[in-house]
């Protein structure tokens, strides 16, 4: 099983958990990918692989907007529903002798077979998601769903 897979031949997207419930009393998953994939991405949790794992899913529900964007560039989205919904956010390690651009977000992806850390979204959440991170180009006020994944500009 591949862990913190890097290409610097590409930029993946980069997610952030901004406001959500997950990271104060709610639910976070292990959750084995099926196929390569960002952070940012949303799935669902599947059948029960093992002791703090499951089988990847599709979401079955998920709608947002885009509220606003972030200093750093990326944009903010707002849970208004969801259900067997889950935000992909993997930190990825790095060690004290790995040169700093091994070390960025945005090369960075989950590779097929890999462990991800899913945050479970509720209707207020907001998470952080870098435009590379979308399906459509992100502007304020949009609304959007889930498609292939990916959060999908309505």
């Amino acid at each position: 099983m591949a862990q913190n897979v890097v290409d610097i031949t590409k930029v993946h997207a980069v997610a952030g958990s901004s406001k959500l419930k997950a990271t104060v009393c709610g639910h976070i998953y292990n959750i084995v990918a099926a196929a390569d994939i960002d952070n940012g991405c949303i799935v669902g949790k599947g059948a029960w692989q093992g002791m703090e794992k499951y089988a990847e899913a599709a979401a079955t529900t998920f709608t947002g907007t885009v509220i606003d964007q972030a200093a750093n560039g990326n944009w903010y989205v707002e849970v208004a529903t969801a259900s067997n919904a889950y935000l992909v956010l993997t930190v990825p390690e790095t060690y004290y002798n790995t040169p700093s651009y091994l070390g960025n977000e945005e090369y960075f992806y989950n590779a097929a077979g890999d462990i991800m850390r899913c945050y479970e979204l509720v209707p207020g959440d907001i998470f952080e998601l870098s435009a590379t991170g979308f399906n459509g180009t992100p502007t304020k006020g949009a609304a959007v769903t889930v498609a292939a994944k990916k959060v999908k500009i309505s």
